[in-house]
């Protein structure tokens, strides 16, 4: 298991080297449900270079039993670019903790943007989280 912690604490602080020479695009703010719990959430997209490639970081907060924080690092491959609405799946990593405990998960889902002007797009994303609190969440929002 230690082995294990020390390769996703690698994954993530590569990830986050790979954000750091990305170019920053929008931030959204959205909100939804991990099993049935309601929880908020602040976003950043990076595009890693021309329309189709970007790693979204996501923080949350969920109000389980116990609040639950939850830090995310997702790839999104955009399937159609130039639509305005685009679809994605998506891949990342997922850290999650609260007074009790952190544990760490793999995220798997996908996607949809849409435009409502130039500068606005809403938001709806699914994923599933494998690993320590694994579970299913759905989330809907608005970037700005």
């Amino acid at each position: 298991m230690k082995i294990c912690r020390k390769y996703m604490v690698v994954i993530i602080l590569l990830v986050l080297a790979m954000t750091a020479s990305a170019e920053a695009k929008d931030w959204g703010l959205g909100a939804g449900a991990l099993d049935g719990d309601f929880g908020f959430q602040l976003r950043k997209d990076f595009w890693l270079g021309g329309d189709i490639s970007q790693i979204t970081g996501q923080a949350s907060v969920y109000f389980q039993n116990q609040t639950t924080f939850r830090l995310d690092a997702d790839y999104h491959f955009i399937i159609n670019p130039g639509d305005p609405g685009r679809f994605y799946p998506l891949a990342g990593l997922d850290l999650a903790f609260n007074s009790d405990a952190i544990k760490f998960g793999f995220n798997l889902g996908g996607g949809f943007n849409f435009k409502l002007t130039e500068r606005n797009a809403a938001f709806v994303e699914a994923k599933v989280i494998l690993g320590g609190w694994d579970g299913f969440a759905i989330n809907g929002g608005i970037f700005f």
